[in-house]
């Protein structure tokens, strides 16, 4: 996820990983198969393309939401 950030924003971010927190679940994943099945539902779009539009509201919502 995060090269695909970089990627798309073409800007380097720092990070570092490293051992879980106390409190930290193990693993996490999610089986999409559930969406599809029961409310027909899929994803339409890769992660790529997820980040980029991610970035892109960014960008032009650096404030975030104006409520």
């Amino acid at each position: 996820m995060v090269k695909d950030f970089e990627a798309v924003s073409d800007k380097s971010i720092s990070h570092k990983i490293v051992d879980r927190r106390p409190g930290d679940i193990a693993t996490c994943y999610a089986d999409p198969e559930f969406a599809k099945i029961f409310l027909g539902w899929q994803a339409e779009f890769d992660l790529a393309h997820m980040c980029e539009d991610s970035w892109r509201w960014q960008l032009n919502n650096s404030n975030g939401f104006d409520l």
